[in-house]
Parts: C-alpha cells; sequence; structure tokens
C-alpha cells in the first residue's frame, strides 16, 4: 500500500513535469513550424496542425490556472455552466488533437504528438479515484 505522502510527491512531480514540458515541446514545435516545413505543405495540413497547437495551448492554459488558483471549477454548484467546461470540453477537444498534430511533417509532428501525451500526464496528476 502506497503512503499518502508518496502518491503526493508523485502527483505533484508529474504535474510540474507536464506543466513545464507542454508549453515547451508545443513552442519548439510552432518554431520548427514556421521556420522549416510551412511554407511546404498545403493550406489544409497547415490549419489542421494550428489547429492541434492551438488546442493543446488552450488545454494547458486551462489546467495550469485551475492549478494556480487552486480551486474546482464545479465548486460553484452541479447545474453550472462551469461543470461542462471543466470536465467535457477537455475530455472532447484532447482526442481531437492528436489526429490534427499527424497533419504536420517531421519534427513538428512528433514535438506536437509529444505535447498532446505532456497534457495528458499533466491532467492525469489531478485526477483521483
Amino acid at each position: 500500500m502506497i503512503s499518502w505522502n508518496v502518491e503526493t510527491i508523485t502527483r505533484f512531480s508529474t504535474a510540474v513535469v507536464g506543466c513545464a514540458a507542454t508549453p515547451l515541446l508545443a513552442g519548439l514545435a510552432y518554431a520548427r513550424w514556421t521556420n522549416g516545413i510551412r511554407k511546404d505543405l498545403p493550406r489544409w495540413r497547415n490549419g489542421l496542425g494550428l489547429a492541434s497547437m492551438i488546442i493543446i495551448s488552450t488545454l494547458w492554459l486551462l489546467q495550469s490556472s485551475r492549478w494556480i488558483l487552486n480551486r474546482d471549477l464545479t465548486s460553484y454548484g452541479t447545474d453550472s455552466v462551469w461543470m461542462e467546461l471543466e470536465r467535457f470540453v477537455p475530455a472532447y477537444y484532447v482526442l481531437a488533437a492528436l489526429p490534427l498534430a499527424f497533419a504536420l511533417k517531421r519534427a513538428p509532428r512528433i514535438l506536437m504528438i509529444a505535447a498532446w501525451a505532456m497534457v495528458q500526464i499533466y491532467y492525469g496528476a489531478f485526477i483521483y479515484t
């Protein structure tokens, strides 16, 4: 049986790694996309790749703001619109971001897939069963 302290340290470490790595990976992917392959890709692939970057960045920002404010948005009541925002929007959009990342090529594709994985890890650090 894992003690509470070990679990807390593991969750906190996972959250810090996910919080730090996600914008770094997404920023590197954006820089490589802008400087390298943006000119070579068709317009629709550029749009899908940019959508993936925006979704990943937005989900990271939402989770980071929740962590900084140290509160659940659902504390305002069970019928609150915030409850739907907090629970369902990330669940649906994180699923869309992965296939959209495959529209990119070479290094930006790998970096966005890694950023997607870091967002998953970041959100997973706050899930309690």
